[in-house]
Order: C-alpha cells, then structure tokens, then sequence
C-alpha cells in the first residue's frame, strides 16, 4: 500500500498513567514516517497538559513555547497536517476527550472515533456492550469506592467480594490501561488491602471472577476496503509476574509472547472472530486489539478492547502484523489510510 506525501502529526504524551510508554512508542511512529517521506510534526503534551509543537522535533520533545490545548489544536488547523496519528495511550488521549476535540476541530487523527473510544476505555461499560451482544464476559461486580479508605469497611467488602466471586479475584479501576492500577489478590485480606488501595484512584472498581487459562490477544486490522483482517493471535505468557502487568509488559524478557499462539485451529478461529465481535460491537475503526482468556475447556472470555494498542518494539499488535506478512511500515501505513478513509 501507497499513501501521497501527507503532512502529519504525531500526538502523544499526555497527563496519563502511560505517558512514558506513548513517548515510546511514538518515537518508532515519527521516525518511520519520516523515513517514508511524510512531512512529520512531533506534538508532545507533557504531563501538566501542555502541548509542544516540534516540525522537525523528536518524540517528547520540549518546546521554547508550550501552548494550552485550544491554542494547540489552532496551530494544527493552521499547519493544515492531513491528519493526526495519536500515539496517546490511557485516559486523556485514549478515552475519547482528544478525538471529540479533533471532531470539532475539523482535524482527521487515526483510530476509533470519540463514542467507541470512550465505551472501550470505561472496562464496566464495555462489558455491558459486549453482554448486549453475547460476547462472553467473566461474572463481575461493580464496587463503589465511597468509605473504602476504613479497613473495616475495606474487609466486609471483601468478604462479600470473595462469597460472590471466589479467590483469587481480580480488581481493576475502571478506565486505566497497561494493567495500571490491576491486582489479583489471592485471599481474603489481600483483597481488602488491594481495595485499600485501589479505591482513591476511582470512584468505582470493576471486580471480577479470575478465569484460568492461557491468555491471548487478537488484532484487528481494516483492510483498503474496508473490511476487516483478523491477525494472527498472540499467546501471552508472563515469565515471572503472576499476570500480565505493567513490568511484564515492557521489561524485556518479562513475558514470552508466541505468535502464533499455540492452540488449535478450531480455537485460534473463535477467538480471532470474537475480535472481530467486540471491534463491530464498540464501533471501533481502523485498529483494535481485544484481550481474550481461552479457558482449559476451550471456553474464550473477552477482558477488554484496546482503541490505541501500543506500536513499540515490544508491543503485541506490531508482532501480530509481522506474522502476518504485514512490517512496521506497513501496518503504520494501514492505520493512516484508514483514518483518510
């Protein structure tokens, strides 16, 4: 696939949980579209929200001049860049705020569009898209937060957390991402401490039933028509972490990632369709990656979608495109011919 010379700006940073892995992974993305002849902008927010427009910057980059976020988004209008490839990941840039702003503004920028971003990033909202359609789920709870900071309080929620769901449980804040603010306690009081814990960083938990088995995540791809291309499905195998963490994300060595993943072919294609499922269901556009659990009875059960999946060296969804003939270049070339759509 060819695109004309574009004018682009890669937006990334952000006052998130992940600013550091955007910064990363938005290196890779300005210096490859660089590297195929795209007039490339490097639009770095840092994490008080300001924003620093670098023509011929790097990724993270300070500007003499950072500009609050309306002026920004005036300066990008002004440029006339052809479209925005956000390179933001967690609340901020991924949830929906930044692609509302883009809409208004009249900018075109990469991924799913404002409601689709918002829905994937709020996991509780998204279970229920995915219950709407019969897309399989793990038994939940949702926990307000109101008077968890008392470790009596903390306890009896627990304790009613673990008659419903079981040990070990797994407890998450609602919308953050790269298993930022996850932990998976394995009896009665290290549920009430993570709850303890947990419970300042949102004004609800999503708790859910821990379902044993081998984890997998399935890449969505549109093709030039339109389609959608379900990727090869890559099995996910912490080395030392309990699960899929933040260290066992992006420390190298800290997670065996097999492509393809070593099911079945009856398996690989269910859960690659499930990707498909949640992708349709959320409305998302352009690129997805949907975290799946493949019980041992074969049984698959959807975490969650990704509206922005990570393009570092080490992350899933470049992998996924590699085994499927799909390079660096290429898939990045993908996700802005979709957006030009």
């Amino acid at each position: 696939m060819h695109l004309p010379h574009l004018r682009v700006a890669v937006l990334h940073g952000g006052p998130s949980s992940e600013h550091d892995i955007s910064v990363w992974s938005s290196r890779g993305v300005i210096d490859t579209l660089r590297g195929l002849g795209h007039e490339t902008h490097a639009v770095f927010v840092d994490r008080a929200g300001l924003w620093h427009l670098a023509p011929t910057g790097n990724a993270g980059e300070i500007s003499p001049s950072p500009l609050p976020i309306l002026e920004a988004v005036a300066a990008l209008q002004a440029l006339a860049v052809d479209v925005c490839f956000l390179g933001f990941h967690g609340t901020y840039g991924e949830d929906g705020r930044i692609q509302a702003l883009l809409d208004l503004a009249g900018l075109r920028y990469t991924g799913s569009h404002t409601t689709a971003s918002a829905v994937a990033m709020d996991k509780p909202l998204a279970r229920r898209v995915f219950q709407g359609v019969g897309i399989p789920v793990a038994r939940a709870q949702e926990l307000r937060t109101a008077g968890l900071d008392g470790a009596g309080e903390a306890l009896a929620a627990a304790k009613d957390l673990v008659e419903e769901l079981g040990l070990p449980v797994v407890i998450k804040v609602p919308a953050g991402g790269s298993s930022v603010g996850v932990e998976i306690p394995r009896d009665l009081d290290a549920v009430a401490g993570a709850l303890q814990r947990l419970a300042p960083l949102a004004a609800n938990l999503l708790c859910e039933q821990y379902i044993a088995g081998t984890e997998l995540t399935a890449g969505v791809l549109e093709r030039a028509d339109g389609s959608l291309e379900a990727l090869p499905l890559v099995e996910i195998a912490p080395v030392k972490a309990d699960f899929f963490d933040y260290s066992a994300k992006y420390q190298p060595g800290g997670t065996d990632e097999i492509v393809p993943a070593r099911i079945d072919a009856a398996a690989t294609a269910a859960v690659q369709a499930l990707g498909i499922r949640a992708h349709v269901a959320l409305g998302c556009q352009g690129v997805s990656r949907t975290d799946v659990i493949l019980r041992a009875d074969g049984a698959p059960f959807v975490l969650e979608t990704n509206t922005l999946p990570g393009l570092t060296p080490a992350s899933l969804l470049p992998k996924a495109a590699a085994a499927a003939g799909c390079d660096y270049a290429t898939l990045l070339t993908r996700i802005l011919a979709a957006a030009l759509r």
